[in-house]
């Protein structure tokens, strides 16, 4: 692609304006996120420059690994934020910004891309994030791949140079204070109840809270219950094939601080690990517990294919969570929070 010139290399340096308008998938609002794309240094997570926030699994790290070694390139942006509630940083951007590239997914999502190329913006803004903590929204699978690659590069090589391009990785930032971020849950689908069968499940779960039950049918009322419940109370939804219904469940546990304070948290430890035996070893297995952001898509595969015996529906957090729970050293559940949109693989990629 490079040598018939479909593809081309910047000759000079440059920050990337990225914006994303799109309708809120919850409100309906139309929204515009405003980010750019650049590369930091990777460095390890006890250097406390970058922060994640959520628990990996082994799998897709090796999927990625294999394709950096057999490419040497990074297709897609790692989601970062950091504060800015001034918005300093965009507004440096947005004045030298000249325009790249403009298209719409499949999702009516309109991406647009600008470079900034003038060297008293560029070393500006690479000053003010000298003093920034950087905060991981999406991409720890690759985050950690891509350090487990810069290592074997590095291993690859009598004198390693500490500025090879395996040292960076390419990350799109977006101010963690900006108010039309979307932060999406991601649900959870589990293939079979075990021994004690539905309803064992239920009088457990019965002695942990208070139950709300709708039929299945009744969809969109259960999920506005769900989306407008108490976010000072542990609430989660729960779809059951063997019973045709849906419950909202509020769960008797005490919130606090940091991943205390998240529905996804008291989930694991107060329904998944002690009343269906899916502890967070097993999760790391990868055969007991799969994920999906849709809530129609949960409820058609317990009550339309019925493939899974129940869905387990989660409310959203805001982003500002992820820098509590972050700077407290503590990591969220695996798939916590899902940032839309993102940006699309392929409109910024970097040789590795």
């Amino acid at each position: 692609m490079l040598s018939s010139g479909a593809l081309t290399v910047d000759p000079v340096p440059a920050f990337y304006p990225y914006t994303m308008t799109f309708k809120d998938p919850l409100t309906g609002n139309s929204r515009k996120i405003q980010g750019f794309v650049g590369r930091i240094r990777l460095e390890e997570w006890e250097k406390k420059i970058v922060y994640p926030h959520e628990r990996t699994l082994q799998g897709p790290k090796e999927d990625r690994m294999a394709l950096f070694k057999a490419t040497a390139c990074s297709f897609s942006q790692i989601y970062l934020l950091y504060p800015d509630a001034v918005r300093e940083v965009i507004g440096l951007l947005s004045a030298k910004s000249a325009e790249r590239f403009r298209c719409t997914d499949g999702d009516g999502v309109l991406h647009e891309l600008g470079a900034v190329t003038d060297a008293g913006t560029l070393a500006k803004v690479s000053d003010i994030f000298r003093k920034k903590s950087l905060y991981i929204a999406d991409g720890h699978h690759r985050y950690e791949t891509y350090l487990a690659y810069r290592n074997y590069r590095r291993s690859l090589e009598a004198s390693p140079n500490p500025n090879a391009p395996y040292e960076f990785v390419t990350v799109f930032l977006a101010a963690m204070e900006d108010e039309n971020l979307s932060v999406l849950p991601t649900h959870r689908l589990v293939k079979s109840l075990g021994a004690d069968g539905a309803k064992g499940f239920l009088k457990d779960l019965e002695s942990r809270g208070s139950i709300q039950r709708f039929p299945k049918t009744d969809g969109d009322r259960f999920l506005a219950a769900l989306r407008s419940s108490n976010p000072q109370e542990t609430v989660i939804g729960v779809a059951v094939r063997d019973t045709d219904e849906l419950l909202l469940c509020r769960l008797n546990v005490s919130r606090s601080e940091g991943v205390k304070n998240l529905d996804t948290y008291w989930l694991q430890e107060g329904v998944l690990s002690p009343v269906l035996g899916i502890t967070p070893e097993r999760i790391r297995t990868e055969d007991l517990l799969r994920y999906d952001k849709s809530e129609r898509s949960v409820m058609e595969k317990v009550f339309g294919t019925k493939e899974y015996a129940l869905g387990f529906f989660i409310r959203p957090v805001s982003a500002k969570v992820i820098e509590s729970v972050s700077q407290r050293g503590e990591l969220m559940p695996q798939k916590s929070t899902y940032f839309y949109p993102k940006p699309l693989t392929g409109m910024v990629m970097a040789k590795l």
